[in-house]
């Protein structure tokens, strides 16, 4: 069924509210009873207020679970409860990924941060509006790349993997003249490097680098170097690379006939159905189904995993770039990675690094990660690296600052650490 009465969901998911399920590795400690508490009737009653249908989240100090819960359900109409092995595409997230990935070949020596991508790319990228000025990989990692997402962007959700190469993607996207090119919608007014503006399709651009570089499709690339490696099985950028029967179902809740959605290119996208964005036609008030859908520009937003395969992800970053004794990046590349240049966002400031970034402050501490949404999910990953704290949180519907959740979980962390 695409909707589900929201009654008839929040009751079921009161039921569930509070389902544990610990994560493998085990837990060496906790944060307090009253923390523990508190924390549960904070998420319980924001998600009630929110229309959230489940929620999965865990707060990590070191290799250690000091807290994790789940609650509501990731099918509704199966009443299959949430737990932290089920997947979800988890948004922009998957751009972490992305971003090792780059930096595992700069490291390499394949690639280089500050030279022009168009000595590595098959084709020709450049800002109409500034011709020969260089777009360099790391403006792409610092969304300075002035590589804009247009109304093609958007149109191109559809359910199930892309039939599109991404290579192929690319160049028809940015290459002049070429069958989805539009200077105006694909690039900014001011030239590469000038300023900040949050870019999609650049990570599409910085995967495709990757491929050429390494000389494999992006997805095996990153099966053989990043999930094998870290044990992540069930991880992965295509719908046939996972295991479907653990998939959550990503929820579009609506009000007054209007959905909560995010919009690329000026099209609100949700939900996802055979018939692809921008959607048509009313919505009843409740929950919508979406497909599993995906993207040809899929490493900046789709990649597909679950809150205990994300731990170990987090624990990468706090290990300065190596976990369980496997290695991925050096320190040295790590803290490239985490040294932030201020923009400005209203009366404050945003450290942007490369890829991940710090927008908020807690009790001094900066708080690194990223977050992500899309129709029917809304991620959130954050870190106190000083701390050695990591918090983590999937939801199944968008429209949810999972930050909020993330943030007071962190709270709780300090406290016991």
């Amino acid at each position: 069924m695409y909707r589900r009465n929201f009654l008839q969901g929040s009751t079921a998911i009161a039921a569930l509210l509070g389902s544990r399920q610990v994560w493998s590795a085990g837990t060496a400690s906790s944060i307090s009873v009253g923390s523990a508490a508190s924390l549960d009737q904070f998420i319980k009653s924001e998600m009630v207020a929110r229309s959230i249908p489940g929620l999965s989240a865990c707060l990590l100090h070191g290799d250690a679970i000091l807290w994790q819960e789940n609650y509501g359900f990731a099918d509704l109409d199966k009443k299959i409860p949430i737990t932290a092995e089920q997947i979800q595409n988890i948004a922009s997230i998957s751009k972490t990924f992305t971003m090792l990935a780059v930096m595992q070949q700069v490291e390499a020596g394949h690639l280089s941060l500050d030279t022009d991508v168009n000595e590595y790319l098959p084709f020709v990228l450049e800002h109409p509006g500034f011709p020969g000025q260089p777009i360099t990989v790391r403006m792409m990692l610092q969304h300075r790349s002035a590589l804009r997402d247009g109304q093609i962007y958007a149109e191109h959700y559809a359910c199930g993997d892309p039939g599109l190469s991404l290579g192929e993607w690319v160049r028809q996207y940015f290459e002049r003249g070429a069958k989805f090119y539009d200077p105006e919608e694909h690039f900014t007014p001011w030239a590469p490097g000038d300023k900040y503006e949050y870019s999609n399709t650049a990570f599409g651009v910085l995967a495709h680098l990757a491929e050429i570089s390494s000389g494999t499709e992006f997805n095996e690339y990153c099966r053989k170097h990043i999930f094998s490696p870290l044990g992540m099985r069930n991880t992965g950028w295509s719908l046939a690379d996972v295991d479907m029967s653990t998939h959550m179902v990503p929820y579009t809740w609506v009000t007054d006939g209007v959905p909560r959605t995010p919009s690329w290119g000026g099209i609100p996208l949700g939900p996802i159905r055979p018939t692809g964005p921008p959607h048509t036609g009313v919505l009843t008030d409740g929950y919508h189904e979406n497909c599993a859908y995906s993207h040809p520009n899929y490493t900046d937003g789709f990649l597909r995993t679950s809150v205990n395969q994300l731990s170990t992800w987090a624990r990468l970053w706090l290990g300065e770039g190596a976990v369980d004794g496997v290695r991925l990046l050096t320190p040295e590349t790590v803290q490239q990675i985490f040294h932030g240049y201020r923009i400005p966002d209203g009366d404050s400031f945003v450290l942007q690094g490369l890829c991940l970034h710090s927008r908020h402050k807690l009790e001094g501490q900066e708080l690194w990660g990223h977050g992500g949404g899309d129709p029917g999910v809304n991620t959130s990953l954050l870190m106190i690296r000083e701390k050695n704290l990591a918090a983590i949180v999937f939801v199944n519907t968008n429209g949810v600052a999972t930050e909020d959740f993330t943030i007071e979980m962190l709270r709780k962390g300090l406290a016991a650490v």
